[in-house]
C-alpha cells in the first residue's frame, strides 16, 4: 500500500455507535451550515499556526484480519511536513517527497504530487486541511463524552464516489478547543482506518534542517530516485 494511501485513510472514531439518523444529501451545497462552521472554525485556528506538530496512532483494519496499530509524529510548517509511521519515515519539501524505509535502509525519492490529486485527499501535506472545498458533503452526528471531553461527531462523504478511495469519513472534533481528535475512514471493500490525534502543538521551535534530506543521516542506505 502506498505511503499516501496510508496517510489517506486518517482519523479515529471510538466504536460506539453514532447512528443518527441520515439526511439525504446530493452536492456540496447541501452540507449542514453548522458541520461547515464547525470545520471552518477548526481550519482557521490550525492555518493561523506557523509550525504545528502532532503526535498520532494509525488502526488499519482488513475484514478478518487482526486490526494493525501504529504511532506516528508529523511536523508541519506550512507545505513541509516531516512524519514519521512505524519504521517509516516521510520528509515533504518543496523539491521531493522523501520517504524512508528504515526496515529496508532504503529511501525513495518521489516527485511531488499535482495539486489536483491531492484536492480533497488525507495525505501528509493536507492533514489538517483536507476537509477545504467541496470534495466533501458535511453532516453533523451525535456527541459523545470521550475521556472527559464532549466531542462532536461529523461525517463526510465524497460528492463523487467514483474518484474516491473511501465511502464516508467520520471526524470527532472538539468544539470548545476547536480541535481535530480523530478521523474514522471506511473504504468500499470494508476495510477502515483510524487515526487519532494524541496531541497538537502549535506555533513550535523546529530546527532548521527539519524538512531537508540528508543522506548523511542515513548512512548504509540506498537511495532511488524515483522522479521523473
Amino acid at each position: 500500500m502506498k505511503i499516501y494511501a496510508l496517510f489517506l485513510a486518517l482519523f479515529v472514531l471510538c466504536g460506539t455507535s453514532l447512528l443518527a439518523q441520515e439526511k439525504q444529501y446530493t452536492n456540496a451545497q447541501d452540507s449542514d451550515p453548522e458541520a461547515i462552521a464547525l470545520i471552518n472554525s477548526i481550519r482557521s485556528k490550525y492555518d493561523a499556526y506557523k509550525t504545528m506538530e502532532a503526535d498520532f496512532m494509525l488502526d488499519i483494519a482488513f475484514p478478518g484480519q487482526r486490526i494493525e496499530s501504529q504511532t506516528g509524529k508529523i511536523k508541519r510548517q506550512g507545505d513541509l511536513v516531516r512524519f514519521k509511521l512505524g519504521d517509516q519515515e516521510g520528509i515533504i519539501n518543496a523539491k521531493a517527497a522523501y520517504i524512508i524505509q528504515h526496515g529496508n535502509k532504503e529511501v525513495m525519492i518521489n516527485n511531488l504530487p499535482d495539486p489536483e490529486e491531492t484536492n480533497g485527499m488525507l495525505t501528509p501535506q493536507t492533514l489538517f486541511n483536507f476537509y477545504k472545498g467541496d470534495n466533501y458533503i458535511l453532516a453533523l452526528q451525535g456527541q459523545e463524552v470521550v475521556n472527559g471531553r464532549m466531542l462532536q461527531a461529523i461525517e463526510l462523504k465524497p460528492t463523487n464516489r467514483n474518484n474516491s478511495e473511501f465511502t464516508k469519513l467520520r471526524l470527532m472534533v472538539d468544539k470548545a478547543k476547536k480541535e481535530l481528535v480523530s478521523i474514522k475512514a471506511f473504504t468500499p471493500d470494508g476495510a477502515n482506518f483510524t487515526f487519532q490525534l494524541k496531541g497538537t502543538k502549535g506555533n513550535v521551535a523546529l530546527a532548521a534542517a527539519t524538512f531537508t534530506f540528508n543522506k548523511d543521516e542515513f548512512p548504509g542506505y540506498h537511495v532511488e530516485d524515483l522522479r521523473y
